[in-house]
């Protein structure tokens, strides 16, 4: 391919469809190719992911000596004939095309699609918060048309089949038409010269002769020639099978993507019968009855007879550990794994296996090889941080919490995942560590009220009490004065007021201040209770008491509820003598906690003490 001067559209329109894409006049100048007059473009046009690198077309019919003082002017009126047409796309312009159009796919990505070139077309894998997708994109060129079809469907963390997500990034595209699996793009050629041509004044040549030849690929652009005379390349044997695939599978193919799993299973039922143990219909066909909650010694019989159990993939691995087969579950997952080539599909995919572990060790060497398959991957590099915490490995989990710190942008970004970090060192039981994340957490934001909050409860928790509550404070403050009051930190500051101040006024009044929707709200209400007590306000703590009960019947949670609803009855009991308000208390600590024995008999105890009383004389 000759080389020509880049010119490039506006911003504004290189994420435009084709036709919208050339509305700037192309640069267009005359030419003699083929031993006859015509017309070809002297740069590079861009065309929403592609570029076209040249265009030529003939102007038959004109006799030798031509009047050329008019230049493409005298000409462009003149319906030629397409000679050639030469495009490349570059592996960068397609995937950010395809993040234009598949952003909302996977409940939103994480990045932007890959795509990367292979043998007759290109592999694409996206990765979202709801997992990852990968595939093939075969190119099969047909007469005028290009086909594009789908093959080796691979996913992870999916609740549906891989290829019901595919066949949606295939409509996200917004070009061609899809019939199942295939993506057809009616006469290229001519959809290619028509967004470009018109915009010079240059009449849609004609373009019957002109046929695609091979795709061609370096390692980063892909290549492709259309010229008059070419006879279509060979299909691969690869090609050739997914083109069968697909012509079987397409009205089942078609109900996969509508969404409708009873009208697809069918139907790939009925294509297993004209194409007996084909081992892909076989595995979409287990793959839908794990969804649907089909006994999996079913589902696997079907994939027994077709095919080993290790190349069955995730929905093999899924259905043996469903059937109590852990081991061989195990074994098919660390087979697909293996050989995923698509990195942050295969580091899912050794998530799933690390799940699948019982041993701790075993867990954690395959959250090491999902994390050694993408580094990157931000979503893998905590899990490990999570599992390294849950087993002490501090030296572990800190390296994984600086690694996504660095391959975090921007600095709110970094200090969100040191705070994040941090907190679940805390909770672990980590002081020192907490403390020194929470402290390079609040060097990219120092007025934030959450990590200040978070710096003195682990300087609590280490025993450093006055710079504890100077921070806590601080926190308080912030917060107030950015009209979100951190509730935790209320509530630290309340705990520091009644047990180091001790100050329950002014504790109480700052337990008061947790409004209602606060997850905190349980707990403020029953150390509002407690302290209330012991002040000598008996009736405000009863009515404590019962706002924690309330707060527990309306939905707000805490690990201890049930425990504060017993202080509440054993408050009502020894104070009021109410055994009626005790045993509501009771009654709602049970259905938090109903194998509790000791809360069975409290409240055996007091169901018997109002029934006896309701008995008395004069209680009517």
């Amino acid at each position: 391919m000759s080389q020509h001067p880049r010119r490039s559209l506006p911003p504004d329109r290189e994420e435009r469809t084709a036709p919208e894409a050339a509305e700037r006049p192309p640069a267009v100048r005359l030419a003699v190719t083929r031993g006859e007059l015509g017309l070809e473009l002297y740069d590079v046009l861009e065309l929403g992911p592609l570029e076209v690198v040249s265009l030529s077309l003939g102007l038959p019919g004109l006799r030798f000596p031509l009047d050329l003082s008019g230049g493409v002017a005298a000409f462009r009126h003149r319906r030629g004939v397409l000679q050639e047409v030469d495009l490349r796309a570059a592996r960068s312009r397609l995937s950010r095309w395809l993040a234009h159009r598949t952003q909302g796919l996977l409940a939103g990505l994480e990045r932007d699609p890959d795509v990367w070139l292979i043998d007759s077309g290109f592999g694409v894998g996206l990765v979202g918060r709801e997992g990852a997708v990968a595939f093939d994109l075969y190119f099969a060129p047909d007469d005028e048309d290009g086909r594009f079809v789908v093959g080796r469907v691979r996913g992870a963390k999916l609740e549906n089949p891989p290829l019901a997500t595919a066949l949606r990034v295939l409509d996200a595209l917004g070009v061609g038409r899809r019939e199942g699996r295939v993506l057809i793009l009616e006469q290229i050629a001519r959809t290619l010269v028509a967004a470009v041509l018109p915009g010079a004044g240059v009449r849609v040549p004609g373009t019957e002769a002109v046929r695609p030849g091979v795709l061609e690929h370096s390692a980063d652009e892909a290549r492709l020639a259309f010229e008059s005379g070419l006879v279509a390349p060979p299909l691969s044997d690869t090609v050739l099978r997914a083109l069968e695939l697909a012509a079987l599978t397409r009205t089942a193919d078609d109900a996969l993507s509508r969404g409708n799993f009873e009208a697809a299973r069918a139907e790939y039922l009925k294509a297993l019968e004209r194409a007996p143990r084909h081992p892909e219909i076989v595995e979409i066909v287990a793959a839908l009855d794990a969804r649907g909650g089909a006994a999996p010694e079913a589902a696997l019989g079907l994939i027994r007879e077709s095919l080993p159990l290790e190349q069955a993939g995730l929905v093999a691995a899924r259905l043996l550990h469903d059937a109590g087969e852990n081991e061989a579950a195990q074994k098919a997952l660390a087979h697909v794994a293996n050989a995923e080539t698509y990195a942050p599909l295969a580091a899912l995919l050794f998530v799933e296996l690390a799940a699948l572990h019982e041993h701790a060790g075993l867990r954690a060497s395959a959250l090491d090889r999902a994390v050694a398959a993408s580094p990157g991957s931000e979503r893998v590099r905590w899990l490990r941080f999570e599992a390294r915490v849950e087993r002490g490995d501090t030296e572990g989990a800190l390296a994984d919490a600086q690694a996504i710190e660095q391959s975090t942008l921007g600095a709110r970004a970094r200090h969100d995942v040191l705070r994040r970090a941090a907190r679940q060192l805390l909770k672990a039981g980590w002081r020192g560590q907490a403390g020194a994340l929470f402290e390079r957490a609040l060097r990219y934001a120092p007025d934030d009220a959450a990590s200040t909050a978070g710096l003195a409860r682990a300087l609590l928790a280490a025993g450093k009490h006055e710079r504890a509550v100077s921070l806590l404070e601080r926190a308080v403050r912030l917060g107030e004065r950015s009209g979100q009051p951190d509730a935790e930190a209320v509530l630290d500051l309340a705990v520091v007021l009644a047990e180091s101040a001790r100050d329950l006024p002014q504790a109480i009044a700052r337990a008061r201040q947790i409004p209602a929707a606060s997850p905190f709200v349980v707990k403020a209400r029953a150390l509002e209770a407690g302290w209330r007590e012991r002040l000598g306000d008996l009736i405000g703590a009863s009515l404590a008491y019962a706002r924690v009960r309330e707060a527990i019947e309306l939905g707000s949670t805490d690990p201890d509820a049930a425990e504060f609803l017993r202080e509440a009855a054993r408050f009502e009991r020894d104070y009021h003598r109410d055994w009626s308000a005790a045993e509501r208390h009771l009654a709602a600590a049970l259905r938090l906690s109903p194998r509790s024995d000791e809360l069975l008999a409290e409240y055996r105890t007091a169901a018997a003490e109002v029934a006896a009383a309701a008995r008395r004389p004069g209680s009517q």
